[in-house]
């Protein structure tokens, strides 16, 4: 009796380890599930690789650092043209600058380089200061990024299947960023992720605010 108890335990831990899916498996079943409001053939859809990692960071921050990059982005042209715009206006001002005996045409003709160029300074302190605050906000999302506890799975993945125009893609590459229990997930097309990595090595290694605007200005 002894021996027909411990023969049926062994073979219920055995059925039970078979059906149990590894961390990659779940991923794959995850991500067939998510593909098919991204895919224009869902049925067509062959996973390639899957490689799972764990996880320790907030991927929360990734909407609001690239959105952020973009606003900084827009405005460094905006302040660069500021720039040149005033050293036009302050050559114009010492190309009329006045002198005692000069003419009315001369004093006039300084009197507006000066005033353009007390405009152009207003905007850019305002532009500097919008600036300021979209660094700062780059930054503390940045920070909060890495978390350095345990949050989930972060899932590189390989597939391929028929693009709009029912033809075999080449094979694309995600990145699923999966909650611990592959229940969830969030999903980025991997030029867009690395993106947000350079920008994050950028932030990470940066000693000023000058060393960031370098990289947005390049």
């Amino acid at each position: 009796m002894k021996n027909v108890i411990t023969l049926l335990f062994c073979t219920v831990a055995f059925v039970m380890a078979s059906c149990t899916l590894s961390n990659e498996e779940k991923a794959e079943k995850l991500i067939k599930e998510t593909l098919k409001d991204y895919l224009f053939h869902p049925d067509s859809y062959e996973p390639l690789l899957t490689r799972v990692d764990s996880m320790f960071v907030d991927i929360s921050v990734i909407e609001p650092v690239m959105e952020t990059c973009e606003h900084i982005k827009n405005i460094m042209p905006k302040i660069n043209d500021c720039k040149r715009e005033i050293k036009y206006a302050e050559s114009s001002m010492n190309l009329w600058s006045p002198e005692s005996y000069d003419s009315q045409y001369t004093r006039r003709q300084y009197a507006q380089a000066k005033k353009e160029k007390e405009e152009i300074e207003s905007d850019l302190n305002k532009y500097n200061k919008k600036l300021s605050a979209h660094l700062a906000s780059l930054k503390k999302n940045i920070a909060k990024y890495h978390k350095g506890e345990f949050v989930g799975w972060a899932v590189s993945h390989r597939f391929r299947s028929l693009n709009r125009l029912g033809v075999m893609n080449i094979p694309g590459e995600m990145i699923f960023f999966c909650d611990k229990e592959f229940t969830t997930c969030e999903c980025y097309e991997v030029d867009k992720f690395e993106k947000f990595v350079k920008i994050l090595k950028v932030v990470d290694e940066a000693t000023s605010d000058e060393d960031i605007m370098d990289y947005f200005n390049e």
